[in-house]
């Protein structure tokens, strides 16, 4: 494997291609790889790198994948639970030194039912993954998410949870703080000479890791060696490049093997998960254009920020449904819109969505100071309901204002009331919006812009949207006929 590796970097340098890193997962023969040439990761230490072979001035890195090493973390906390160091927990003032996926599995108990919930994305496989489930990556990094991390803290803060879960949701927010960091794919987000709060999360992370114990075998795990190394040395790579060397910033997205696995994805997605190298070679010359147009749904990695040069080949032009007269009574005027059922966690999606769709509409109208007068509002009026905002937000997200936010519950509730007749009808979002028009009616906006309508029509637009997810969901759970959303977003794309 050593010899292996020195003839792939010396053809690299051949062509001219200097390489500072070796990336790779944390196999047996990776890791005896790692032994072999002197790197070492443990509980008295860390050694990165050895001497470049083709330079006196430089060392060869080593690291492990970070994609890896998330789903690792995951998967470890999946069956023994993770006890942070005193220091720890005194500094950051939690209750517990506990941190288990427990409260996550109570989250998701929580929203099973709920079409407005707090983590959309996170069901009961992210917590108990099958055996494919646990290889994937966007599976584990909705779990080990800052969005997770904000509903915890919520359901503490209105007694649905036990105080300990704040630990929990510490360390979540801990590891999506580092993840960011340490797969940065935009320049935005790389690591620059000012970029000292990334750098705090990989040193803590990195204080975190070599200190913790866990709940069952409590020795040093494959998960520490690998964040000690790996983040070890993507801080000697920022120090080499960016501090001391000639580079702006350090794009961290690029030091991970995503585009090797995507490829040999596709590649054993042929019908041979172990090709010979003429199938292999075969493979690879019809995977090469299609690898321009989509990356295979069950690929294990998520879709990084390459652009396909084929997508415009699928592109198809927006459907325009026109309002028809039906039969079917879509409507009933009498219908009270009190009676709709909605609890707490309800109200402070409900708040969060209004003020997606005010974030948006800001977006279109960023000119015009009196409809962004009439549609934004202020953190220090917000009421009860925008808790969990203000628990979530680093402060880009936008507060709606009194008038929307009564205009989105309104919304709500004659979506409620009427989402039973919704398969049987047409041009859905087009009778909500009349429906909305003879309960809502506010006097005095700006003629200039439509604010209200559009922000109400695009809010009916989610909410369609979700309400097909979840009606997929149940119907799943039942083992019934699927109704998907797929047709109904087309028709009612969210923009």
């Amino acid at each position: 494997m050593k010899q292996v590796t020195k003839e792939v970097i010396e053809a690299a340098h051949s062509i001219g291609l200097f390489v500072r890193v070796c990336v790779s997962d944390m196999g047996t023969a990776n890791q005896d790889m790692w032994r072999t040439v002197g790197v070492y990761s443990g509980r008295t230490g860390c050694t990165n790198h050895i001497q470049h072979p083709f330079s006196d001035q430089h060392q060869l890195y080593f690291m492990a994948d970070t994609p890896h090493l998330l789903k690792n973390v995951r998967n470890c906390l999946l069956n023994q639970s993770i006890l942070l160091p005193q220091h720890i927990v005194s500094s950051a003032n939690l209750p517990s030194d506990c941190v288990t996926l427990d409260h996550v599995r109570t989250l998701v108990k929580i929203q099973d039912d709920k079409q407005l919930r707090l983590v959309p994305n996170l069901t009961a496989a992210h917590v108990s993954p099958g055996q494919y489930q646990k290889m994937r990556v966007n599976m584990a990094a909705a779990v080990l998410s800052h969005t997770t991390a904000s509903a915890l803290q919520f359901c503490v803060a209105v007694n649905l949870m036990p105080k300990e879960a704040e630990s929990t949701a510490w360390f979540l927010d801990c590891m999506n703080k580092w993840f960011d960091a340490m797969n940065a794919r935009t320049i935005k987000a790389s690591l620059f000479p000012t970029s000292q709060g990334k750098l705090n999360a990989l040193h803590l992370l990195l204080d975190v890791t070599r200190n913790v114990h866990f709940t069952q075998r409590d020795s040093w795990k494959p998960i520490q060696t690998g964040i000690q190394l790996s983040t070890t040395t993507v801080l000697d790579l920022y120090n080499d490049l960016v501090c001391q060397g000639g580079y702006k910033f350090l794009i961290t997205g690029r030091l991970t093997q995503d585009c090797v696995e995507n490829l040999f994805s596709c590649i054993r997605g042929k019908g041979d998960s172990h090709p010979t190298p003429v199938h292999f070679r075969q493979n690879l010359r019809i995977v090469s254009l299609s690898q321009y147009m989509q990356i295979t749904l069950s690929s294990s990695y998520d879709v990084d920020d390459s652009v396909y040069f084929l997508d415009f080949l699928k592109m198809k032009p927006i459907r325009t449904v026109h309002d028809v007269d039906e039969e079917l009574v879509f409507v009933d005027e009498n219908v009270s819109l009190l009676h709709t059922d909605l609890d707490i966690v309800d109200m402070n999606v409900c708040y969060l969505l209004a003020g997606w769709a005010v974030h948006k509409q800001k977006a279109r109208t960023a000119n015009c100071s009196d409809c962004l007068a009439v549609i934004c509002g202020s953190p220090c009026d917000a009421p009860a309901e925008a808790q969990f905002m203000m628990i979530k937000t680093y402060g880009g997200l936008s507060y709606p204002s009194e008038l929307i936010y009564k205009a989105v519950q309104v919304a709500e509730s004659v979506f409620r009331c009427h989402q039973g007749e919704l398969a049987l009808a047409s041009n859905v979002e087009h009778k909500l919006n009349s429906i909305f028009n003879t309960k809502f009616s506010v006097d005095g906006l700006p003629p200039c812009h439509n604010v209200l309508s559009d922000i109400i029509s695009r809010y009916f637009r989610l909410r369609i949207h979700i309400y097909g997810k979840w009606v997929t969901s149940q119907c799943k759970v039942a083992a019934a006929v699927q109704h998907g959303s797929r047709s109904a977003f087309c028709r009612t794309k969210v923009k």
